[in-house]
């Protein structure tokens, strides 16, 4: 994984060196790889002055945008004398495209007052001095939601296949020393909350597989952040993990009571009973509450809902109570073997019993996700959850030929519930290929065309072989997809 993305890096950057140097020097490019236009924050390393710091931002049409020296959990580290990272919102980028601004530099604006509390049009947050979990009030309808982010640890006496609870389980749902909070960020672009605290956690299972009583301290760091225009609080968690045999969740109550939870699966979203089926003793294995999930999982009682989404967390649990569901991400889990035949939720072992060390786990974790409460279904959020997990990327661009324009788009799309996954090269080299899929419980209506010239357009198979012409109109490909279908055009150019 870690050469995947080391190269897909790699790709990524050469790409944006090269768009930028087809366009205008001394700018920074902003790319968005979403439908558009899109406002969200993003970073870039700029140069720096000694007179002045980067104050704004000044795009093509002359538009302004707050700007400021990024402190936050993205801030980059180590820069030379000569750069400095800023943040921003960018507004209105084109979808899979670009849009450029300009630095404005001036005098820093004063340091506002101390507190404790950060907040944007759409929320405010808070920590509570007690436990460390964030306190969100939601502006839009003044629902209070507490208790959320609250990290909560088991055991786990498991293996790599089977999650499995010591019996008796102690569950660790607390620092054990009041929390340390303050705001280490606060600017017109963006506000930054951070909590550290300390959790005692046993240190591992005893030889008869339960808890220990020795424990080890675990470092925690919670950075959550606000910015003008985005309807989410983005959170990164930063872990050094010094124990073993253990799972480390985030639990976020969702103030709705509901029987079902939506999740974000391959071309769709999944919807999963909250209720356990009953097992008898022809199970191999015991039913279980938590389950797969991509970008996002979503409970709502039709009426509004809670949205968590994430970066590379796939596992998620829905936790019934009177008072309403809690949405439990798995953010780490610590176990020992390969596999076990010991297990109190599985018949013999799944694998070699094996003993892998490497899946304790140990040493430091961050975990980034987002809180997105919603009107509605999770239809009214997910696009909110795709632009968390793919952000803005931000480059500075020191010299060009001025050949490309100021804000530029490959691909245009329109239609509710559409969503691309792929855009590409044709295998033999003579046309692009679109791939995208219907992401709602019903058929969807949309068009889609690329925005260079382009000849003819086709449905394709997955081989890229003809299966229909396309339906053209005004220079746009119509769609009417059914729930979850998946199509794949090709675009012939010049």
């Amino acid at each position: 994984f870690d050469q995947c993305e080391q190269i897909a890096e790699d790709v990524t950057h050469e790409a944006m060196r090269r768009i930028g140097a087809q366009g205008l020097a001394e700018r920074v490019y902003v790319f968005n790889p979403l439908p558009g236009p899109r406002s969200d924050f993003v970073t870039a390393v700029v140069p720096a002055r000694r007179d002045a710091a980067p104050i704004a931002v000044i795009d093509d049409e002359g538009g302004r945008w707050a700007a400021a020296p990024a402190q936050g959990p993205d801030a980059p580290h180590g820069l030379p004398s000569d750069r400095q990272a800023i943040g921003f919102v960018a507004g209105a980028v084109p979808g899979f495209g670009y849009r450029t601004y300009a630095v404005e530099y001036g005098a820093t604006p004063d340091e506002p007052p101390a507190t404790a509390r950060i907040e944007n049009e759409f929320f405010a947050v808070e920590a509570d001095a007690r436990d460390g979990t964030l306190v969100i009030e939601d502006k839009r309808d003044g629902r209070r939601y507490e208790g959320m982010n609250r990290i909560v640890d088991g055991g786990d006496r498991g293996d790599e296949y089977n999650y499995c609870p010591p019996e008796p389980d102690e569950l660790v749902d607390g620092p054990s020393a009041p929390p340390a909070i303050r705001v280490v960020e606060h600017s017109d672009a963006r506000s930054t909350l951070e909590v550290r605290m300390s959790y005692r956690l046993p240190a591992a299972l005893t030889a008869k597989r339960q808890r220990s009583r020795r424990t080890v301290a675990c470092t925690i760091r919670v950075l959550a952040s606000v910015s003008p225009g985005v309807p989410r609080v983005d959170i990164r968690m930063e872990l050094d993990n010094r124990a073993e045999d253990h799972r480390l969740r985030a639990h976020f109550p969702a103030q709705v009571k509901t029987d079902d939870s939506h999740a974000e699966q391959h071309f769709g979203v999944v919807r999963r009973s909250v209720a356990l089926p009953e097992a008898d003793a022809a199970w191999q294995e015991l039913p279980v509450a938590y389950h797969p999930q991509k970008t996002f999982v979503d409970v709502n009682d039709g009426r509004r809902g809670l949205l968590i989404a994430n970066r590379g967390l796939p596992e998620y649990e829905v936790i019934d109570a009177p008072e309403g569901v809690t949405i439990a991400l798995t953010l780490l889990r610590s176990v020992g073997w390969l596999s076990r035949a010991d297990l109190s939720v599985r018949k013999g072992g799944a694998g070699p019993p094996l003993a892998t060390p490497g899946a304790q786990c140990l040493g430091t974790h961050v975990f980034e996700y987002a809180i997105i409460p919603h009107e509605g279904g999770w239809e009214r959020a997910y696009a909110e959850a795709h632009r968390f997990a793919a952000p803005l990327r931000g480059r500075w661009n020191p010299s060009g030929s001025g050949v490309a324009p100021p804000q530029a788009s490959l691909l245009a799309l329109e239609g509710e519930g559409l969503v691309v996954t792929a855009v590409k090269r044709a295998e033999d080299g003579a046309g692009t290929i679109v791939r995208l899929y219907n992401i709602l419980d019903q058929p969807a209506e949309g068009r889609v065309r690329l925005t260079s010239d382009w000849r003819r357009a086709e449905v394709v198979d997955m081989k890229e072989e003809l299966i229909a012409p396309a339906r053209v109109e005004d220079g746009w490909v119509r769609l009417s997809l059914r729930t979850n279908e998946i199509v794949t055009l090709r675009f012939d150019t010049p």
